[in-house]
């Protein structure tokens, strides 16, 4: 039979459903059928208003506001409900950074994301990576404000040995006037213990995952629960790797990577609810009482989805309206001004404004701060990201959305020592931005793999070109220091971000860090826009790709929005074909950079 929603705004879905979905209590002499619905959210990373501070427009698609809507209209829908989110919900946005870095809230007052979740009526919340950015006071601040659980199961304080957070809980709830005993545990990513070491380090470990599920979720089932629910800061090989090892799970939360999933794994049902408040997961299962015991009969997982037609729930508009305005008002601040354009499209391609920006930035920084000590002497290099492929600052006023814009996460900056063997081996691996080009094919190539913007670091203060006929790891030559080629012992201090110098993206292992700042890189660009008044990141071409002539078209994407650029700043070798797609001629993009050799 196919179930239409009866919600303006819930697009229509058509699922075979047990009877029991339609009819909530059917009866068979001592055998009753019911229907539990378990909401699911997950990295609304303090999204709480439809709203784009970057752009400082509305948008429609995102927004704990909205998803707020869906939730009360599977509340309406369904008569037994509970919600659950997955973790990384203090850190992301703009309003939250505010409220923890620029202008921070103290002990006693609530984060604006966890006002929402209040009002929005969480049973119980994972605590997930992010939750961590901001120290660990900030999040026993916000747990402290929240009027439900945040739970883990696999994170230990380092002095006692013990759990730091609760690792599961118990929701002793009613279906349809029986009870039911409800078991939610969480895990998170155990990899906190390198993307957050300066915080975290000596304070607190994580144990993994699965060690972890192994441990405490026999311990669950032995209080008697009716059903295990595991809310998992992680993908769906996590929980894979859970449910092949661990017995008991009836359904999984899935988070962190931002995806959007409804399926069964391994005849569990799992969702992942995309992030920012863009979807609703919901897991129908169906169950059979037994004379008061209660056993699963079948489940059906399911998405919901933000989108313009969904619209903002009023309280908490209301409710965040102080803490929003002054974001906006924070973000229109003007700091300084470029002299040049500051555009992200091309930035996989060719050096650009935007990582010279960052790199410039850095540098100013270390180098002052090194002034009189051990490490002044020592060759300096800075690492940046484009994490945005779709920056876009015109020249003129710089305003502090558009530092947001050039770098949009919440990093500290880092310095790590390294030699000139493993500063090779992290461009090798920034070079797996690239597919293997065969010159020789008269096919089309796509020039550009399946890579992470924010993984393809630039390394300014050497030169270097990328070869991309070569195979992954041999793709790095002509790499020289102030003219001369780099030797396997030389060393250098690299400024780079807390991520990285963590193990982020794994391109270092066991980093030697000797400066583990709590300053953030973003505040280091706006302090270095503040001094300069006037900035001009100008490429400074230190990195190429090694011109040659193909048989074939080179293709990348971009957006549309970049289709005019190459003339507009006299970029050549890039030309707009169509439907976001550039053709690149490796020979003319050679002509930008005045030192590009030819292999």
């Amino acid at each position: 039979m196919e179930l239409l929603n009866w919600k303006k705004g819930i697009p229509a879905v058509a699922i075979v459903l047990f009877v029991a979905a339609l009819v909530p209590v059917v009866a068979f002499g001592t055998v009753t059928v019911h229907e539990l619905v378990v909401l699911g959210t997950t990295d609304l990373h303090g999204y709480v208003m439809p709203y784009d501070y970057l752009t400082v427009k509305e948008v429609s698609d995102y927004g704990a506001a909205k998803t707020f809507t869906l939730i009360k209209w599977a509340r309406e829908m369904y008569n037994n409900t509970i919600l659950i989110d997955t973790g990384d919900a203090i850190q992301g946005s703009v309003l939250a950074e505010r409220e923890a870095r620029i202008d921070p809230i103290k002990m006693g007052d609530t984060p604006s994301i966890i006002k929402a979740m209040n009002i929005m009526d969480y049973d119980v919340v994972g605590i997930g990576n992010h939750e961590f950015n901001f120290g660990l006071e900030y999040l026993d601040l916000a747990i402290a404000s929240a009027d439900f659980p945040m739970i883990s199961a696999n994170l230990y304080n380092e002095d006692t040995k013990e759990l730091r957070y609760d690792p599961y809980v118990i929701l002793e709830r009613e279906v349809d006037g029986i009870p039911i005993k409800i078991g939610v545990i969480a895990f998170l990513p155990p990899e906190i213990m390198m993307w957050d070491r300066v915080l975290l380090e000596g304070k607190v470990y994580a144990e993994p995952i699965v060690d972890a599920a192994a441990k405490y979720v026999p311990k669950l089932r032995e209080e008697g629960v009716d059903l295990v629910i595991v809310s998992l800061h992680q993908g769906s090989s996590d929980a894979e790797a859970i449910l092949e090892n661990v017995e008991g799970i009836d359904g999984i939360i899935m988070g962190h990577s931002h995806g959007k999933i409804a399926d069964k794994i391994d005849g569990v049902p799992v969702t992942m609810a995309g992030s920012w408040g863009s979807s609703l997961g919901l897991i129908h299962f169906h169950l059979l009482n037994r004379d008061g015991e209660w056993e699963v009969f079948s489940s059906c997982p399911q998405l919901w989805h933000v989108d313009e037609k969904v619209e903002a729930a009023p309280e908490i508009v209301e409710a965040v309206k102080e803490q929003h305005e002054a974001t906006i008002d924070y973000v229109m601040a003007p700091v300084g001004t470029t002299a040049v354009p500051i555009k992200g499209y091309f930035s996989r391609v060719i050096d650009n404004e935007v990582t010279q920006l960052v790199n410039e930035a850095q540098l100013w920084y270390v180098k002052e701060y090194f002034k009189g000590t051990e490490y002044e002497s020592m060759p300096l290099l800075s690492a940046a990201a484009p994490f945005r492929t779709n920056t876009s600052v015109d020249a003129g006023d710089v305003r502090i959305m558009n530092a947001a814009d050039i770098y949009i996460y919440s990093n500290t900056l880092h310095v790590v020592r390294v030699n000139g063997l493993e500063l090779k081996g992290w461009l090798e691996k920034c070079a797996e931005n690239f597919n293997q080009i065969d010159p020789n094919s008269t096919e089309e190539q796509n020039l550009l793999a399946r890579f992470s913007s924010y993984n393809f670091d630039i390394i300014e203060g050497i030169n270097y070109q990328i070869d991309v006929r070569n195979p992954v790891g041999q793709r790095i030559v002509n790499l020289t220091y102030e003219g001369e080629e780099v030797e396997d012992d030389m060393e250098f201090l690299v400024v780079t971000n807390n991520y990285r110098a963590g193990g982020g993206g794994y391109h270092l292992v066991d980093a030697d860090i000797v400066l583990s700042s709590t300053v953030e890189n973003r505040s280091v660009i706006i302090d270095y826009i503040i001094e300069k008044g006037t900035i001009n990141p100008t490429p400074s071409f230190n990195w190429s790709i090694v011109p040659f002539e193909s048989a074939g078209k080179i293709t990348f994407s971009s957006s549309d929005e970049a289709a005019t650029l190459p003339e507009e700043l006299g970029i050549k070798g890039i030309k707009y074909i169509g439907d976001r797609v550039f053709e690149v001629d490796l020979i003319e993009l050679a002509e930008n950079v005045p030192h590009a050799v030819a292999n």
